[in-house]
């Protein structure tokens, strides 16, 4: 494997003033029991996420949620490439596969966190993220949600082609098998931003809060 000339913290240090949260399709189709796209990964990662979203009100960083809407006309290829999302309305708006699994932290209502509804992998396409982003002067994003190696890895991507640092926790994405998770944490460690886990980038946020104040 290539090693890259610039690695980990070298590549920049994260100022948690400049810093935006996404969390990205943590809905009943992905996380609950028995859900058409079940990926346990995603439930067993919530007591990581979820200090991550407490540190980050605590911080008043911009939130976004993200949530999956395929309905026709919106879902496109995605209604052929997956039967199932049309066949039994998966991820349609409207549908309890399309809400948040309720067994975990909620999104608030205030002017730090958002919702966007996406129609594909990339929560940047044809949605409102970059603005909310720019709006709030953001120059870096931490990605997490799921699935590790498709709405997650493309939005990864998505923001560092428009310039925006990325931080990718190793432990607060999850995805169907571990052999895709590890493929992404190395893609995207090797070619688009800094892979951490959630308890470095918490430190690393509370090191650089303490020295700004």
């Amino acid at each position: 494997m290539p090693n890259p000339s610039v690695t980990g913290k070298d590549f920049f240090a994260i100022d948690p003033a400049r810093c935006a949260l996404i969390v990205i399709d943590m809905q009943n189709a992905f996380v609950a029991e028995g859900a058409p796209f079940e990926t346990p990964g995603a439930r067993q990662m919530l007591p990581r996420l979820e200090p991550l979203i407490q540190r980050a009100r605590e911080l008043r960083m911009p939130i976004v949620w993200t949530q999956s809407d395929h309905r026709p006309p919106y879902g496109g290829l995605m209604l052929s490439k997956f039967p199932v999302v049309a066949k039994e309305r998966v991820l349609w708006q409207g549908e309890p596969s399309f809400q948040m699994y309720p067994g975990m932290l909620q999104p608030q209502e205030g002017p730090f966190e958002y919702r966007i509804v996406k129609h594909k992998f990339d929560a940047f396409f044809e949605t409102d993220l970059d603005a909310i982003l720019r709006f709030h002067h953001v120059d870096t994003v931490i990605v997490t949600g799921t699935a590790t190696n498709a709405c997650c890895e493309s939005t990864a991507r998505s923001a560092f082609m428009r310039d925006y640092k990325v931080v990718f926790p190793s432990d607060a994405n999850a995805t169907f098998d571990e052999a895709m998770h590890q493929a992404t944490l190395v893609n995207i460690d090797l070619l688009f931003g800094r892979v951490m886990t959630t308890d470095e980038l918490l430190s690393e946020i509370g090191v650089r809060t303490a020295a700004a104040d």
